[in-house]
């Protein structure tokens, strides 16, 4: 860039760059489509830098880079909000929901009424108050009549635009949030740099907004959701669902999981709808917000000192729960790794009785200072193993246990337990760990892998206690052993048609697909997918079992260390001895392809979103790799189709908005 340009041409430039960096902060950070890379994006930041800088005379408080600025703060400066921002009042059962229904219906004199239904936000409430289109002061909710002034702390948020794109006198209401991959990232580094993590991503939020520093802010990954409108400006607007319609085209990030609708029958259906997307949204909301529609009939019924009687939080089922830790005991897995696991007073969480919750390896227990008898906060989401995410502060008193002490050796079998360089995890050195053994086994038979049904975690245990298996080949060898066949028949529970069905179930094994055996097989690194992608590359196991390293680094999936230890599985003896009996008793070796029915399949990515009718996912996306197609766990302009069962989630609505074909699984049967 030219640094001589004169004055007049800086001034035009810098506008074009301003719009230009405003436009793709909006595809960015509000529309998750960018257009240009992130290169390209810095030159243009850089750019306005140089002239910003150059030109000082010529900057503007609405200038994209000037979202950072002012020295640390010493103190907030609390101030008065123009309207005061209420609390919601929290209902926690459909029956609560109707109550209010009947409340607004019998206020208004109305036998149906039109409810707007947002999703509840687990964020920090926040105002903003931008004249002429400008962003000028930003304020907590603080008490809700005064609130603390955090304008430059806000300035640094991406998703709050500093221009509007009309220049209108107004004030907004949002929620100031963390999304789910940005916490963990930030949680990660404040544990590398031995900084305690945040319990959950609105504790970070709220943490991250009251920083004295903007700088330090601008490094945290926040992003907002605007809901409503605070002072209200003179529009002609009559509708709730129509304001946020309206704040949208001014260029605000509102939530894209709103809907109109009639009536609180169909209000409690969306309110289920929504509870289902949860996990799935990647990033934390607690509940549902009901809202009457009509601006007069909100005006009609009013407020209370605290909360709008026109508007009401559904609360989902808690996430989270605070319970006692009564033991640790140390888990062996099937690659040797030892894991801790927390023995709890049993608490409800997300609808579930948990008694049980991972703390990952030693490291995280001494990183949380987590003890037995302590009072900690478990939380769960979805299908994931439940966690301790943190101990009550407030319950730490000097009567505290002592720290829990790792074992030295193996819970199970004695040996001495290793922690390689690098790795988090401690390992059993013991080669005929029985834990070890047990949990192999119950790996190969799983459902995802061989699929023996009858062999779970009791059959298998019993099985190898009473000395009927020893090893993966012993399960394929029982059908001629008549000492262990009448030694099983002899336990109790066991009759001829219970070992005729085992039997029967582990023959139908050996012709499963040739990427259940390779995932089966237990190869650390290696889960479903990337055994699938084993399969499709090398077509059979002895052309796996040969692979070198530089030929596994050569296919895009895998990865150095992923690479590393695939070869290093393949080599060791007692992996070639398994395969060659395998082999010898004729197990699925090869990988069958089913020739395409349809060469719209082919190479095409697939997506598989809800409950499919009669099949799990898994066995879905088996079916669609046979037909030669790609199975996808996200949505994108790659994706050729997205196949939705039941309750099908986020998933259906970003691809609708890409334009992406939706296929029912009747759909790919008329094709079988």
């Amino acid at each position: 860039m030219n640094n001589t340009i004169n004055a007049s041409d800086a001034a035009s430039r810098i506008d074009k760059l301003r719009e230009l960096i405003r436009y793709h902060d909006y595809r960015y950070f509000v529309e998750a489509s960018p257009e240009i890379s992130d290169y390209e994006y810095d030159q243009l930041m850089h750019e306005l830098i140089q002239l910003e800088d150059n030109h000082p005379e010529l900057i503007r408080e609405d200038s994209p880079c000037r979202r950072v600025s002012g020295q640390p703060l010493k103190e907030f400066t609390s101030f008065p909000h123009a309207m005061p921002m209420l609390s919601l009042d929290n209902t926690y059962s459909y029956d609560d929901l109707r109550a209010f229904d009947n409340r607004i219906k019998k206020g208004l004199g109305k036998k149906e009424i039109e409810y707007v239904v947002e999703l509840k936000i687990d964020g920090v409430g926040a105002s903003l108050i931008y004249r002429q289109g400008i962003f000028q002061q930003g304020l907590t909710r603080g008490d809700g009549v005064m609130g603390d002034d955090i304008t430059l702390n806000l300035r640094t948020i991406h998703a709050i635009p500093l221009r509007l794109n009309e220049p209108e006198d107004i004030e907004v209401r949002g929620e100031v949030y963390m999304p789910v991959k940005g916490f963990e990232g930030f949680n990660d580094s404040r544990i590398a740099n031995k900084e305690a993590p945040f319990a959950n991503p609105r504790n970070a939020a709220a943490g991250s907004l009251h920083l004295l520093d903007p700088a330090s802010v601008a490094k945290r990954p926040l992003s907002i959701f605007v809901h409503s409108l605070g002072y209200v400006p003179d529009w002609t607007i009559s509708t709730h669902d129509n304001t946020l319609n309206r704040l949208e085209e001014l260029g605000f990030v509102i939530n894209p999981y709103r809907k109109l609708l009639i009536g609180i029958d169909e209000v409690i259906k969306y309110c289920q709808e929504c509870e289902q997307l949860r996990t799935s949204l990647g990033y934390e909301i607690d509940g549902t917000v009901v809202k009457v529609n009509s601006l007069e009939f909100q005006k009609q019924l009013g407020s209370t000192s605290r909360s709008p009687r026109w508007a009401v939080a559904y609360k989902f089922t808690a996430q989270q729960a605070t319970t006692l830790l009564k033991d640790i005991i140390v888990q062996v897995g099937r690659t040797g790794a030892l894991t801790p696991v927390a023995i709890l007073e049993p608490v409800e969480v997300a609808g579930a009785k948990i008694s049980r919750a991972t703390l990952h390896n030693e490291d995280e227990i001494k990183r949380k200072d987590i003890r037995i008898n302590d009072l900690v906060v478990i939380e769960r989401s979805g299908d994931v193993i439940p966690k301790i995410v943190g101990v009550l502060p407030d319950a730490i008193k000097s009567g505290r246990n002592t720290p829990f002490v790792f074992p030295c050796t193996c819970p199970e079998c004695g040996a001495i337990i290793v922690k390689p360089e690098g790795e988090a995890r401690s390992f059993c050195t013991g080669i005929n760990c029985p834990a070890q053994r047990q949990r192999r086994i119950e790996h190969f038979a799983s459902r995802g892998c061989m699929n023996i049904e009858g062999m779970g975690t009791s059959v298998v245990k019993q099985l190898l206690e009473e000395g009927i298996i020893e090893d993966i080949l012993s399960i394929y060898t029982l059908k001629d052993s008549f000492c262990r066949l009448e030694r099983l028949c002899s336990l109790e529970g066991w009759g001829d048609k219970s070992i005729e069905n085992l039997l029967a179930s582990i023959e139908e094994s050996k012709a499963k697909p040739f990427d259940r055996l390779i995932n089966g097989l237990g190869i650390p690194q290696v889960g479903s997918k990337m055994s699938a992608v084993l399969a499709e590359h090398f077509g059979s196991l002895e052309n796996v079992s040969y692979a070198t390293n530089e030929e596994l680094l050569s296919i895009p999936d895998i990865g150095p260390k992923t690479a590393l230890c695939i070869a290093a599985f393949f080599s060791q003896e007692q992996t070639k001895s398994l395969l060659a009996s395998l082999k010898s008793i004729g197990i699925n070796k090869e990988n069958v392809k089913t020739a395409a029915i349809d060469n719209e399949f082919s190479g095409n990515e697939f997506v598989i979103t809800g409950t499919l009718p009669n099949l799990s996912r898994a066995e879905a996306a088996e079916i669609i790799q046979k037909l030669g197609g790609k199975i996808s766990d996200h949505v994108s302009k790659k994706t050729f189709a997205l196949i939705a069962g039941e309750k099908p989630g986020s998933k259906l609505k970003k691809a609708q908005e890409l334009g992406i074909r939706i296929m029912k699984w009747t759909d790919i049967e008329d094709k079988l």
